[in-house]
């Protein structure tokens, strides 16, 4: 139940376009393509690209979903608050949880991933546990001051992100060593070593991880309180942080796969982008690059942090834990108008999750969080347009078309990967439900669908 506090509210001095940088800064597509892609290279080959392909079209599906929902239920919640008020306070926590839970770890994965190409790009042996850390620290540290100040600076990075991969598409496209057949008929690294045809479950299963890789384009409803505007303009955030996140990610890693000298060779490497480009570009221009994706990694922590720092604040606005715990989150720092409280309480322990990150044994468990909440999220865009007292200033086109074909693939996705996953991932899933079960008897909340919205100001 909701607390009686005085409102906590934050500026609403953002534009479209500011939340469009930020949230496209927090996708980080470089940080994808360098760190995300190879995974999918590594276990479906040139298929990969079909797996980006057809993730694109499932993340559009559920960016529909996103850009409906967020625009009928604006909050710094995002999600929860949106699940919190078609499905009561239970369904909401627990999606809450699945959020945290996945997010956490995000900023410190990144890090940790980013420090040898800083290592590459300076010529020095940081140590990637220590450096990940600062890293983290330093970002969540920025995430406190002005919103609209991170605006400019994320943008600011961000162009410098895009015009790298930018360079990169050129490099691939202006040298192109394999013919367009590896794109629609794929061929990857067998047991012998030779190459051969991809098959379409590695594609199938290969869909999480290209999804994992666009994801964060739904992470603009986080800023829906700091916009001048609410309502359509939202779901304009989220549609056009979408179309540009695919392009800047698509196309490049086309490139790298058309202008890869061997993709025998390529498939060897640990870092296969990073073979193609020095490669193509020299050993000068792979230092280049590599200090701009630890840049670009920098700039997403940043943009990670503020993001999910609102969620902190709503979910203590909202009476999620203790009292005190509560009041801290809600706290808004009264020069820079941000959640500092919340911004440190997110980004701490990010940081401390450094030490013992690791991108490739935590990218599968992630992507079933992921899939888990775009699939509640998609039953949502189903149910909300039929509760007549909510306002929906964006309707979402084929209305329920994209809303089944997000929840069916996702489905499958998520099967393909649940019969692969490890008891432990089990383990852990059952675990955060068992928590927010819990949580919700000790906080003894209403699990009735709430009525009308607890969105501060309305």
């Amino acid at each position: 139940m909701k607390e009686s506090a005085p409102e906590h509210t934050f500026k609403g001095n953002l534009s479209v376009l500011d939340v469009v940088m930020i949230t496209a800064s927090g996708v980080t597509p470089a940080s994808s393509i360098f760190v995300i892609a190879p995974l999918a290279i590594a276990n479906a080959g040139s298929g990969a690209f079909l797996s980006f392909l057809i993730a694109a079209c499932v993340a559009a599906a559920i960016a529909l979903c996103y850009a409906e929902l967020g625009a009928a239920h604006p909050s710094a919640g995002g999600e929860y608050s949106i699940i919190k008020r078609l499905f009561g306070t239970l369904c909401g926590l627990q999606t809450y949880l699945f959020i945290l839970s996945a997010s956490l770890f995000v900023p410190a994965v990144l890090a940790t991933g980013a420090v040898p190409y800083l290592n590459t790009a300076l010529g020095t042996q940081f140590d990637a546990s220590t450096a990940g850390m600062l890293t983290v620290l330093v970002g969540g540290i920025c995430a406190i001051f002005n919103i609209k100040a991170n605006a400019l600076l994320t943008g600011a990075f961000l162009v410098v992100e895009v015009a790298v991969l930018a360079l990169i598409a050129w490099l691939g496209f202006s040298h192109p060593h394999q013919s367009t057949e590896i794109l629609t008929a794929p061929v990857m690294l067998d047991a012998q070593g030779s190459l051969a045809p991809v098959s379409l479950p590695l594609i199938v299963a290969m869909v999480g991880v290209a999804l994992f890789s666009y994801n964060g384009y739904g992470a603009a409803v986080y800023m829906a309180e700091d916009m001048r505007e609410q309502g359509r303009p939202m779901a304009i955030a989220i549609m056009l942080t979408l179309v540009i996140v695919v392009l800047v990610e698509l196309v490049p890693f086309t490139a790298l796969l058309i202008g890869s000298p061997s993709l025998t060779e390529m498939a060897k490497q640990a870092d296969p982008v990073g073979y193609v480009v020095t490669q193509l570009g020299g050993p000068t221009l792979a230092r280049v690059v590599s200090g701009a994706i630890y840049l670009s990694v920098f700039n997403a922590i940043i943009a990670i942090v503020a993001q999910f720092s609102r969620m902190m604040f709503a979910s203590g606005r909202d009476g999620f834990w203790l009292p005190a715990f509560n009041r801290a989150l809600k706290i808004i720092h009264p020069r820079f108008g941000t959640p500092w409280i919340a911004t440190l309480l997110f980004g701490v322990p990010s940081a401390l999750l450094a030490f013992c990150s690791d991108l490739e044994s935590l990218t599968s468990f992630t992507v079933i969080l992921l899939l888990l909440v775009y699939i509640i999220m998609a039953v949502a865009a189903l149910i909300s347009r039929r509760r007549r007292h909510f306002h929906h200033p964006y309707l979402m086109p084929l209305w329920p078309l994209p809303v089944v074909v997000a929840l069916l693939c996702c489905l499958y996705v998520l099967w393909t990967i649940l019969i692969a996953s490890s008891l432990k991932d089990f383990i852990i899933i059952a675990g955060i439900i068992g928590f927010g079960l819990a949580l919700n008897h000790l906080r003894g909340r209403q699990t009735a669908p709430l009525a009308a919205p607890s969105i501060e100001g309305e």
